[in-house]
């Protein structure tokens, strides 16, 4: 029998898996997905557009955001996400601050319903 070169086929026997997916209504319309070496933000999004950019029927399609080594830095990767909005442009220092208040407020809700 001639020895085989490369990486051993997968035991499909062994039933243990370290791969799983974590959603929750907060979170969307992000989820986030693990594996045995971190934690990858995945975000869905609804697309209508097709080849060379024409327009087609909408499709749910998905973003990886980011990939994590901690599942709490991927839980504010998606607090960020969600509650930030960049208006580009501030008119002053007071109403950027008041915008990173409400990400503050959007991290801090998401982090307190999950206890870490």
């Amino acid at each position: 029998m001639e020895k085989r070169k490369g990486r051993p086929k997968k035991d499909e026997s062994d039933k243990f898996t370290t791969q799983c997916i974590i959603k929750d209504p907060l979170m969307e319309p992000f989820y986030i997905q693990k594996d045995s070496s971190n934690f990858t933000v995945i975000e869905v999004a609804t697309s209508t557009r097709g080849f060379k950019g024409k327009k087609t029927a909408p499709k749910e399609v998905e973003r990886t955001v980011g990939h994590y080594t901690s599942f709490k830095n991927a839980l504010n990767c998606v607090a960020k996400h969600k509650f930030y909005e960049n208006e580009g442009e501030f008119e002053s220092i007071e109403s950027y601050i008041n915008s990173w208040e409400k990400v503050k407020t959007g991290i801090e809700t998401l982090l307190n319903t999950t206890k870490i």
